[in-house]
């Protein structure tokens, strides 16, 4: 979920093509798919009329306030095709597409990451990196670069979260743990600020090391969070949605299918002063729902 204001929410969803593109202006929902597009997962902008979507054929489409043109194409080698699943950037000449590929196991463990700079984009050497690049952010207190990968499992170990940093083409491993609730591990950024989950501990990083910023007690907690600043965190729960407001932790709303698996969970939000918009998938439904929540 990308949007640039109240008005102009943007969302993607592969579970059926001709729905696969919303859009929201501020009254109503429209729904679409492109010709070309294959399911689309990764959306970011910089402006209503400079957005970025990454699919599942390694191509980086661009839409210019009026209709989709294919930006560009990442080619892997060893691999069949690159499956985007997120965009970040400074500016729209200077971001970065992140996602994977399939190893000999069909597994997605085939890492890549694109810089995308002056509309010409390469796809950076990852030869040292195996698992799915799901996020990427840059801190504005270091100006370091950090992304979160996840190591898919299969008959030579179990699925792994790992954070990195990367650094002058370096990338240096700064954790990892299992992927389970209560133990893996996620960034966030929130004003400008990567914002580490280590298991159920809210960190930043200061002078190369995790500073502690709150716990998380509830064993509830899915290890991803959106927020405004340091007091105004939302937290994904595998029952719902919670709020930490700088010294406690309150329910905002919970799930409707809680207790069945796979769980309910939420990938993406949009947060404003007083509206917040979170993209919710619901398995044991089908349904991909977008909660509108608003400050009275």
């Amino acid at each position: 979920m990308w949007s640039s204001s109240p008005t102009d929410i943007w969302a993607t969803s592969i579970s059926n093509w001709g729905v696969s593109i919303s859009h929201y202006n501020g009254f109503k929902w429209t729904y679409y798919g492109i010709p070309g597009i294959i399911q689309p997962n990764a959306i970011y902008g910089f402006s209503s009329n400079d957005i970025f979507l990454g699919d599942e054929n390694g191509k980086i489409w661009k839409y210019n306030g009026k209709s989709w043109t294919l930006f560009t194409q990442i080619e892997g080698e060893g691999t069949a095709y690159f499956l985007f699943e997120n965009i970040w950037g400074e500016s729209l000449n200077d971001f970065y597409a992140v996602g994977s590929g399939p190893d000999e196991e069909g597994f997605f463990n085939v890492s890549c990451i694109a810089h995308c700079y002056n509309n010409h984009c390469i796809k950076l050497n990852t030869d040292s990196l195996k698992g799915d690049v799901v996020r990427l952010y840059k801190n504005k207190t270091d100006n370091k670069i950090y992304f979160r990968l996840t190591k898919i499992g299969g008959i030579a170990h179990i699925d792994s979260t790992i954070i990195y940093e990367y650094t002058n083409g370096q990338y240096k491993k700064l954790y990892s743990n299992i992927e389970t609730k209560g133990l893996r591990s996620d960034i966030s950024l929130i004003n400008d600020e990567v914002y580490f989950i280590l298991g159920n501990q809210i960190t930043k990083r200061i002078n190369n090391q995790f500073q502690p910023i709150f716990q998380v007690n509830n064993l509830s907690f899915y290890q991803r969070i959106w927020g405004r600043n340091s007091k105004d965190i939302f937290l994904l729960m595998t029952d719902g949605l919670a709020h930490y407001n700088g010294s406690t932790i309150e329910y905002l709303f919970i799930f409707s299918k809680s207790n069945e698996t796979p769980w309910t969970q939420v990938y993406g939000a949009a947060l404003f002063e007083n509206d917040v918009f979170f993209l919710v998938d619901e398995p044991p439904t089908g349904l991909s729902l977008v909660y509108h929540g608003k400050l009275k």
